[in-house]
């Protein structure tokens, strides 16, 4: 299970359509978005990029009208900001309408292996850290529902319980079918009408109910954290992941490394990358990514293609590593679906060639040896240097034959 954060715009768009409540929040990306908003209303306006505190971290702006949100956006959109010793570039805003509030709560959900965990204070806003004793938490399990008399110990007053019992109870239910792992709101906030309405929020999906979620999330944005840019190759394998059961990951840790890794199986790919890291190769490690679930030989082929063709393209000064490994795979047909590395091989010989690749290879499982033996043989036929061990050998073993 990866926990995926996603943007507060996504996750207020999404309770107003199961809500069926008005959405009233304006997604900014360009100055010409900033159009949209009403020339006679007054705007708070923030960063939308999967960081908090931007209040605290003067990155916050409130009571502006359309004028002063585009001067605002023209100042902010593109720069350099540094969060927590990470520098990214400032590009995706929202604007919402003022509101007049005269009360602000604290609320959250997150999983726990008792069940879902609902915290709750009525103290909310930007000191919520330090006011965290005003807290309280309970537990609803998850073969259980939530009721009105299960979360009275959440309220220190009656009439708390009666002002927000129904929409937390909607919150509830909304964060519980929509594949939320953690679902915060800093604050909620009662109005002058007595009216409740999302402020900040800060969520994290799991990526596993994908297939569950097809029609929830059929509008949702999957952002990289506001420091990562992602490139045409990492854009192009989520792609293919999104389309098959396997899974197809990929992730550039440094464009000037020296090893390229093909990894099967996500407990290995882990295993592998950390024994690299504790050889003393941490920022000679190009990549980290993952060709697991038994995937078929065309998204076989389309990921070692793209794996390649970047390692081609990469200007080092070292000796470059290509590393093909995985454990001993229970159920994956070795030969079947690694098949296709042998045609990239054939139809990249040249360049392969020419930049001297050393490949590593250890995989283990169904069908080894006969892989095993259609890859030794096609290297030696292309004159590729290569190195081979099947299950007989340590999964880790064969990254010593790496020479610095």
């Amino acid at each position: 299970m990866a926990q995926i954060p996603i943007r507060e715009y996504d996750v207020k768009k999404m309770f107003a359509r199961y809500s069926w409540t008005q959405y009233a929040w304006t997604q900014i990306r360009d100055i010409i978005d900033a159009e949209k908003l009403d020339a006679n209303k007054k705007y708070i306006i923030k960063p939308d990029m999967l960081f908090g505190k931007r209040w605290k971290r003067w990155m916050l702006w409130i009571n502006l009208d359309r004028e002063e949100v585009k001067n605002w956006i023209e100042k902010w959109y593109k720069k350099e900001v540094d969060i927590d010793g990470v520098t990214g570039a400032l590009d995706v805003f929202l604007a919402e309408e003022i509101i007049d509030i005269q009360k602000e709560y604290y609320l959250s959900f997150t999983q726990s292996r008792e069940g879902d965990v609902i915290t709750f204070s009525s103290h909310g806003w930007v000191d919520i850290e330090d006011n965290w004793g005003t807290t309280k938490s309970i537990v609803i399990p998850m073969s259980e529902s939530i009721s009105e008399g299960k979360i009275g110990s959440l309220f220190s007053l009656e009439e708390e319980k009666i002002q927000i019992w129904e929409f937390l109870s909607s919150l509830f239910h909304f964060y519980r079918i929509h594949g939320f792992t953690s679902l915060e709101f800093n604050p909620i906030a009662l109005d002058t009408s007595w009216n409740l309405h999302l402020l900040d929020s800060v969520a994290k999906i799991d990526d596993c109910e994908y297939f569950l979620q097809k029609e929830n999330w059929s509008k949702l944005e999957f952002p990289n954290g506001f420091w990562w840019r992602e490139s045409e190759a990492e854009r192009y394998i989520h792609e293919l992941d999104t389309q098959t059961g396997a899974s197809l990951k990929l992730k550039i840790l440094n464009p000037h490394a020296s090893i390229w890794t093909l990894f099967a199986g996500g407990g290995g790919s882990l295993v592998m990358t950390d024994t690299l890291w504790a050889l003393g190769y941490t920022h000679e490690i190009w990549n980290y990514g993952e060709l697991s679930g038994n995937p078929s030989r065309e998204f076989t082929r389309e990921y070692t293609r793209v794996l390649f063709g970047e390692m081609l393209e990469a200007k080092t000064s070292k000796q470059k590593y290509l590393i093909i490994a995985g454990a001993i795979a229970n159920f994956t047909d070795i030969k079947a679906g690694f098949t296709w590395i042998v045609d990239v091989l054939e139809e990249l010989k040249n360049k392969i060639l020419e930049q001297n690749i050393r490949i590593l290879v250890r995989r283990g499982g169904i069908n080894e040896q006969a892989w095993l033996k259609l890859l030794s043989a096609a290297c030696e036929k292309l004159n590729i240097p290569v190195c081979i061990t099947g299950s007989e050998s340590y999964m880790t073993d064969i990254l010593r034959k790496i020479k610095r």
